[in-house]
């Protein structure tokens, strides 16, 4: 039986520290893979607390990957090999095992060690000649500067509803009651007064300087600052002002990340996904490939067929699946990423701060000892649209890239909009604007998911993904495609998008609309909802799928 001193918890509380105590011992090997956990009540009989603490604790460690739980049989130690296939040509080691020998070593020794320049070892297929691709010509500008020495969601409709017309051919749409695709923030939740309040207190502390001068080309310094101290204390991410980035918005970030890196590279993103990101990187020009996903994340087995330099991932919340990634599957992406210099992952992490239960899942750039994860996320979805301030963190090799190939440019935000956040972060306005959204979050998503099982239809829906963030999955046993069932509804007045939708390879759907499956997944975003909104919305479903 394991057993733990639950009174040296410390500020943790109680579930808190449990989980962290069976995830330190997974991890060191002291629980082995496919160990089976004691049951609920046993090992709270055994530690001396209630049932709801020890269940808090094993929610946290399935939902990061680190136990396993079966039905009926009981709560499994997961392997974090991942598939226990070698990282390196002929290394024979798990992800896992080398990234823990990478820990205490710094960036440059690990680099200095595999070679810095593009193509340098001969053979390697991610040194192959990309000239074949149209418009892609010349070396990496990241290759360039390692070979220098350098030192270590999308809104699919748009419509609003479905046009029709009557007798007299004159166009109507039915009116919307609910956009279940829409990432529109919550209204009424804003703290106003206090946003205003820290502004007036920029306008009359603020020196002219600061207020009107030229920007660093990465942001405000004092921003910087606040969010470097705000990622450590939110996602346990030790990271310096120097590696982060302001711009306007996600999009802008993305851009910059192409100039940084480089056109001449290849990247990739998750599939199904978010269509406006494929769209950006396209704009980009640059080659482009489709990764399909399985339960745990991308399939390592195609990201290591189509060979991309760069994959983009949402891996602590997938759009639009809500699908975390297991630590098991982060394991051997961050070790496909350690086997050539010039492997990056972009994490978007856009929802990170509303998960409504639990820790928030780690960050996998928190994880990264090599330098190989660039960080994105902006404030889009907890203070609204209208705030076009986002932010990424850059490995710290990359910040002589950036310095030398982006320096170049002025900040994208505005210098009031800029240390008016600073001041609103610490003062700790914005930690407690997001606990309290966060918390009617909660109700609007228990509302419409207690509404729709007490409803007609509740025998025939299934829920994925209730706890991840604005958006879960809804899984509807119906003979009708996703697109007849899209369609019925919005004549209903309700907009939804089938996970189909999503999908822009030729990879055949999961379950949805497969042979032999009736079930139909749509996604469901309801960080627009009212509570007011919700029955209505739900009316309309059930007379449209009945």
């Amino acid at each position: 039986m394991l057993t733990y001193d639950m009174s040296q918890r410390g500020d943790y509380s109680l579930y808190e520290y449990l989980y962290l105590c069976v995830r330190a011992d997974i991890e060191s090997g002291a629980i082995s893979p496919g160990q089976k956990l004691p049951s609920k009540r046993a090992f709270a009989q055994n530690l001396g607390v209630s049932l709801v603490t020890v269940e808090g604790a094993y929610t946290q460690l399935v939902a990061e990957g680190y136990v396993r739980a079966e039905p009926r049989r009981g709560y499994y130690a997961a392997d974090l090999s991942g598939s226990g296939a070698g990282v390196g040509a002929g290394s024979g080691q798990g992800a896992a095992r080398l990234l823990r020998a990478g820990a205490g070593r710094g960036t440059a020794d690990l680099f200095g060690e595999v070679g810095l320049q593009v193509g340098m070892r001969a053979g390697s297929s991610s040194a192959r000649s990309r000239e074949a691709v149209p418009g892609r010509t010349g070396q990496s500008r990241v290759g360039g500067m390692l070979a220098a020495g350098t030192p270590s969601p999308n809104d699919p409709t748009g419509s609003g509803g479905v046009a029709g017309a009557d007798e007299s051919g004159v166009v109507f749409a039915p009116k919307v009651i609910a956009d279940l695709t829409s990432s529109a923030a919550a209204t009424g939740v804003f703290p106003y007064t206090q946003w205003a309040k820290n502004m007036r207190s920029v306008l009359a502390q603020e020196t002219e300087e600061s207020l009107v001068g030229q920007l660093e080309s990465r942001g405000s310094l004092r921003l910087r600052r606040a969010l470097a101290r705000y990622l450590q204390g939110a996602r346990g991410m030790a990271v310096s002002p120097e590696q982060i980035v302001v711009g306007a918005g996600a999009q802008t970030l993305y851009g910059m990340i192409v100039q940084l890196l480089g056109r001449s590279l290849r990247y990739a993103v998750e599939d199904p996904g978010y269509g406006r990101l494929t769209r950006i990187y396209q704009a980009n020009d640059v080659e482009l490939a489709h990764l399909p996903m399985d339960e745990h994340g991308v399939r390592m087995d195609v990201l290591r067929a189509q060979d991309p330099n760069v994959v983009h991932l949402m891996p602590s919340h997938q759009f639009p699946t809500g699908r975390v990634y297991p630590v098991s599957r982060r394991y051997e992406l961050l070790a496909w990423a350690s086997e050539d210099p010039v492997r990056f992952i972009v994490e978007d992490d856009f929802d990170c701060e509303f998960r409504l239960a639990g820790r928030p899942i780690p960050s996998l750039q928190s994880a990264d000892t090599l330098g190989r994860v660039i960080y994105a996320n902006t404030f889009t979805k907890s203070l609204g649209p209208a705030f076009r301030i986002g932010y990424m963190v850059l490995p710290p090799q990359l910040n002589r890239a950036f310095d030398e190939y982006l320096g170049f440019y002025s900040c994208t935000v505005g210098a009031l909009d800029q240390l008016t956040l600073a001041h609103f972060i610490e003062s700790g306005e914005y930690e407690r604007h997001v606990s309290r959204l966060r918390s009617h979050y909660r109700r609007v998503q228990d509302q419409l998911v207690g509404s729709l099982r007490a409803s007609d239809l509740g025998d025939r829906l299934r829920f994925e993904g209730l706890d991840g963030g604005l958006h879960f999955v809804l899984w509807l046993r119906d003979g009708r495609s996703q697109e007849e069932l899209a369609a019925v509804a919005r004549e209903q007045g309700v907009i939804v998008q089938g996970l189909d939708g999503f999908r822009q390879g030729a990879e055949p759907c999961e379950r949805g609309d497969c042979a032999g499956s009736e079930e139909r997944g749509f996604l469901v975003g309801f960080s627009g909802l009212s509570s007011e909104s919700v029955q209505a919305a739900v009316a309309a479903l059930q007379a449209a799928w009945a």
